[in-house]
C-alpha cells in the first residue's frame, strides 16, 4: 500500500483516485470497487467490529482480504477506518482530501449520497443498501443535515492528529489544487508531471443534476 486518501466522500476522492492511477499508483480502491468485488459483507463486518465491538477489529491481515492487491485507496467505506488503516499500513503516505468550503461539502452530500439514502425504494434491491444504511447510521447518526458538518470537522481533525502523531508524509488536498502539490508530495520528477487537465471524475454527476433540477421545479410550482 502506497497511498491512503482518507478524506470523506464528496471531497474529490474519485478524481484523486484517477490522478493517482495516471501517475502509476494503481490500482486504487474506491467506493466503486466495493460492489464490483462484492466486498459489502467484509466492510459490514469491519464496521460492526469498530462501532459495536462485535468480533475483532480489522488489522492488516483482515484489510488485506479486501485491499491486498491495491496500491492506494480513497473514499468510503475505507476512509471510515483512518486510524486502523494508518496502523495496518505504516509504509503508506497519507492524503486528507477536503473541500475549500465545508458548506459546499454538505450541499454536495445532501444532493447525492443523502438524497439517494432518503429517497430509496422500500425494499431497496441494491446489494449496496445494507452497507450504505449502516455507514449513514454510524457516521452521522442517520441525520446528515443535522450532524454532517460536525462529523466532517471531527473526521478531518482526527486524520490530521493521527497523521501528525504517526509521522511520515502527509498532504491536505482540495479539488482545484491541481497536479503540482500532488506530484511534489509523491516525488514525481518535474518532467513527468502530466500536462493534461487534472481528472474531474464524478459518478454522481448525473444524479446531482437530476436532484438540482427537481429542486428548481419545486421552486417554480410553489
Amino acid at each position: 500500500m502506497k497511498v491512503l486518501v482518507l478524506g470523506m466522500p464528496r471531497t474529490g476522492t474519485q478524481s484523486l483516485a484517477d490522478a493517482l492511477e495516471r501517475l502509476g499508483i494503481a490500482p486504487v480502491y474506491h467506493m466503486r470497487e466495493v460492489g464490483k468485488n462484492r466486498d459489502q459483507a467484509l466492510w459490514l463486518e469491519a464496521l460492526e467490529a469498530k462501532f459495536e465491538g462485535r468480533g475483532e477489529p480489522f488489522d492488516r491481515e483482515r484489510f488485506d482480504q479486501i485491499l491486498g492487491s491495491y496500491e492506494a485507496l480513497a473514499d468510503y467505506p475505507a476512509a471510515i477506518f483512518a486510524s486502523e488503516l494508518m496502523s495496518a499500513y505504516p509504509e503508506a503516505s497519507i492524503i486528507l482530501s477536503v473541500r475549500h468550503s465545508e458548506d459546499a461539502w454538505l450541499a454536495s452530500m445532501e444532493s447525492t449520497l443523502w438524497h439517494a439514502h432518503t429517497h430509496q425504494p422500500t425494499p431497496n434491491p441494491s446489494a449496496m443498501t445494507p452497507l450504505a444504511d449502516t455507514y449513514h447510521r454510524y457516521c452521522w447518526g442517520d441525520d446528515l443535515p443535522r450532524n454532517g458538518l460536525a462529523a466532517y470537522r471531527a473526521h478531518n481533525e482526527s486524520v490530521r492528529e493521527l497523521a501528525e502523531h504517526r509521522g511520515g508524509k502527509f498532504l491536505e488536498y482540495a479539488p482545484g489544487d491541481g497536479w503540482a502539490p500532488l506530484c511534489e508530495f509523491l516525488g514525481v520528477r518535474e518532467g513527468d508531471v502530466p500536462t493534461e487537465p487534472f481528472p474531474r471524475s464524478d459518478d454522481w454527476a448525473e444524479y446531482k443534476r437530476m436532484v438540482e433540477a427537481e429542486k428548481e421545479k419545486e421552486k417554480i410550482t410553489t
